[in-house]
């Protein structure tokens, strides 16, 4: 019989979630020869191990995780002879493609410590597994996503004071619709305006207004083509501080008025 794909089929699952220790050198696992399956989050809580590939080899201790995923170029084990505790799950389903972004960007080896809010939601899976209480699928999809988004919040709050430009980055594509302006997010970045826009230019090429005014718009855009709100409403709701701001700009950037995207939905509205 065919299988009918459900929603339930489209969220992530939970397959296992377990607490460990380890305290001989025999503990060595080698993803090039397991079959390729969901991706791996490993919580290091006490002691140390090392993950390697075939150009870099990376030490995880208290308060980092390595997160990979079977059939990958990658090995791991313990770095020394003292006891190795950790904290693992598996994670398979939908969003997987999350996890491969957080290794992407910020690398095999990420922050996670014990008691910040990754590492609990990490500890309530496994103790929920320990003591035979496996949630049902929508609970498990849930706490998945929230660990996944929790690791990529606790990856970039680490960079506020060591990489500022980077967690001003992530500030305007996060928090586009308020209707803050750059000196109040360069402020809480901790450096200046002109600093900001100097360094930002530099690295992603273009100034963090323009990037800030084109998120915006793609939202407004979106709005404008899919719900009946007033020019209004959508301005406010995509950060601009006034209508007449959201109809100039929205008119320079698409070469038409805000009113014309709407003409597919049967009705225009200016």
């Amino acid at each position: 019989m065919k299988h009918v794909s459900s929603f339930l089929d489209t969220l992530p699952d939970v397959t296992v979630a377990r607490e460990e220790t380890h305290i001989n050198d025999e503990y060595f696992w080698d993803n090039r020869t397991r079959m390729p399956g969901g991706w791996v989050i490993q919580q290091t809580l006490e002691g140390s191990a090392f993950y390697e590939t075939t150009s870099c080899r990376y030490r995880v201790v208290s308060g980092s995780c390595m997160i990979f995923r079977h059939g990958e170029d990658s090995w791991y084990g313990l770095w020394d002879s003292a006891p190795y505790r950790l904290r693992w799950l598996q994670l398979s389903g939908g969003i997987q493609n999350w996890a491969g972004a957080l290794q992407q960007e910020f690398g095999p080896v990420l922050r996670m410590e014990e008691k910040g809010e990754a590492g609990t939601i990490l500890a309530g899976l496994v103790s929920d597994v320990q003591q035979g209480i496996w949630r049902d699928r929508l609970y498990l999809a849930e706490a998945a996503t929230q660990l996944l988004l929790a690791l990529y919040r606790e990856q970039v709050g680490g960079r506020q004071g060591v990489d500022p430009v980077a967690y001003g980055r992530h500030l305007l594509e996060t928090q586009y619709r308020s209707p803050r302006n750059l000196k109040e997010w360069a402020s809480e970045i901790g450096v200046t305006r002109e600093h900001f826009t100097r360094e930002f230019r530099i690295r992603y090429g273009e100034t963090p207004a323009a990037f800030l005014r084109r998120l915006r718009l793609e939202h407004a855009d979106r709005i404008l083509k899919t719900h009946h709100l007033t020019l209004a409403d959508v301005a406010a709701a995509s950060g601009f501080a006034s209508e007449q701001t959201f109809h100039r700009a929205y008119g320079r950037h698409f070469g038409y008025p805000p009113g014309k995207a709407r003409d597919h939905l049967g009705e225009a509205f200016s």
